[in-house]
């Protein structure tokens, strides 16, 4: 007995021994934490800007912090998975790849100017004849700091929209610095170039103007280890947030960005639109939204641009998500084809999109009436055109016999269906047109523009959107269909259905413009 007793005693003691130091090393952190910025300016200029906050945390830690400045951008993503790292301050495209490798975790994000997200701007002289984004063909480019997203992938994505790639300009160069593009461009030696807005805010009171802006991303941010523990890293979050109650933040980090004023708290799901951009650039699905546990998954057909449609709807999915109680995730799959396969796999919750698409599987309820809510220009009633170049020559339904023709998809109600009757009303057979596949409105309008197929189906909004991107007078609609119900929203039919009433209230409910 008495050695059964000193056998449990002894591992008792070995036990509480190891918890012991699990707690200790959860409560109690190393004496000295690394934070590592990237190089956005030389070491000596980000050791001065980032001072005022690696003392105010030290003071408010009590934990000595170590401030370093990588020698390349890549670095940082090696630091935080090595462990060499503990803090790092990263741009949005950074921190979406150091994501997937370093586990991490956001704690907040710069606001400038009272914002925390920001904009490029596509800028040329003022003097330039280039008036929309499609005149940038054959001409030159150059990019400034391409590394960042917002010299870079921002640029790229205005770019992308109407199917400009670097290979369509006559010359492209990239120089490093936003500040000598803006003066390149200034000085004629390139065409256009494209930055943050609050860069290029000095340089279009002297001799540039806007051609078109990007839709927004959240800005910068800061991160830490997760390994530094909840209790740390919570409190990392609370003394950085508390910056904003001082009586002048901008002295304590006015340096990190021209204009900085304070922080936001920072989520990971704040920075899927950035996973969005990457995979449409990289043409790599490893950046798509990352699905998470416990989150309600809004998928929508992507008819129209991402981008845009992403921008459109998150104010949708805040209001939702704020509304239900539970957090939703919009999701928006790389094609048409790929939104009907995760459809029909029950692949999501609730599933956003036409018609046509979504009333043929009986696995999926219907949320009420609904498709009369207009969002965005998105819902709502529809009315599908037929356009053509302006001096093609096709007067009428009648001259597409025989013609190229660029459609979104087979299942489109106002890209491709509607305008079928039109087609049989006017003798003209499916089978003597040839259809091109085109996966968005906008690539359509494109394609009709440069001439590439003959004649497009689309949705009669996406004209209007396209306005500084192209010459729209050079686009001539040859016909109009009736008015058509707009898209939809179904559910899985295994979902909570308190959830499902709750959202078809809600959804009623919403005004974009209250938002």
């Amino acid at each position: 007995m008495m050695k059964y007793f000193a056998f449990i005693t002894k591992y008792a003691a070995i036990i509480l021994s190891v918890l012991s130091i699990a707690i200790v090393s959860e409560a109690a952190p190393s004496k000295q934490l690394t934070m590592l910025l990237i190089p956005l300016r030389s070491p000596s200029a980000m050791y001065r800007d980032f001072l005022p906050l690696k003392r105010y945390i030290e003071g408010q830690l009590n934990i000595k912090i170590r401030l370093r400045v990588a020698q390349k951008s890549s670095d940082v993503v090696k630091e935080l998975k090595n462990g060499n790292a503990d803090i790092a301050y990263l741009c949005p495209t950074l921190y979406c790849r150091a994501f997937e490798t370093a586990n991490i975790e956001p704690l907040v994000r710069i606001r400038i100017d009272g914002k925390s997200s920001y904009r490029s701007v596509l800028l040329v002289r003022k003097d330039s004849p280039i008036r929309y984004t499609a005149d940038l063909i054959d001409k030159t480019f150059v990019y400034g700091r391409y590394a960042c997203p917002g010299s870079g992938l921002l640029p790229e994505i205005m770019l992308t929209r109407i199917g400009i790639t670097d290979n369509d300009f006559f010359d492209v160069v990239k120089l490093g610095s936003d500040e000598s593009a803006l003066t390149a461009v200034m000085a004629k030696m390139f065409d256009a170039t494209a930055v943050p807005e609050t860069v290029a805010g000095p340089f279009m009171k002297n001799g540039l103007r806007d051609i078109r802006y990007s839709n927004p991303i959240p800005q910068y941010l800061f991160v830490a280890r997760k390994s530094l523990g909840k209790a740390l890293i919570k409190k990392l979050r609370n003394i950085m947030i508390g910056i904003n109650s001082l009586e002048n933040p901008g002295f304590m980090i006015g340096g990190i960005e021209k204009g900085t004023d304070g922080f936001d708290i920072a989520e990971d799901g704040d920075y899927d639109i950035v996973r969005l951009l990457m995979r449409i650039v990289d043409n790599n699905s490893k950046f798509s939204s990352r699905s998470r546990k416990d989150v309600v998954r809004f998928v929508v057909e992507p008819e129209y641009f991402v981008p845009d449609m992403f921008t459109k709807l998150t104010p949708l999915i805040e209001y939702l998500s704020e509304r239900t109680g539970r957090r939703f995730q919009l999701i928006m799959p790389s094609d048409t084809d790929a939104f009907v396969a995760m459809q029909e796999k029950g692949d999501g919750d609730f599933f956003f999109g036409s018609i046509g698409i979504l009333t043929h599987n009986k696995a999926m309820n219907l949320l009420g009436n609904i498709w009369s809510i207009s969002i965005n220009n998105i819902s709502g009633e529809r009315r599908g055109v037929i356009i053509v170049k302006t001096g093609s020559g096709i007067k009428s339904v009648k001259g597409l016999y025989g013609k190229k023709i660029g459609i979104t998809s087979l299942y489109s109600d106002d890209g491709y269906k509607s305008q079928l009757k039109l087609l049989e009303k006017s003798g003209v057979p499916a089978g003597a047109i040839d259809f091109v596949k085109l996966n968005t409105y906008e690539n359509v309008v494109k394609n009709v523009y440069e001439g590439s197929v003959d004649a497009g189906f689309i949705n009669e909004t996406v004209l209007y959107s396209l306005r500084k991107d192209l010459d729209v007078s050079k686009i001539a609609i040859i016909d109009r269909t009736p008015k058509i119900k707009g898209w939809i929203l179904v559910s899985r039919d295994t979902l909570d259905n308190r959830l499902i009433k709750r959202v078809t209230k809600y959804i009623t409910e919403y005004n974009p413009r209250l938002q």
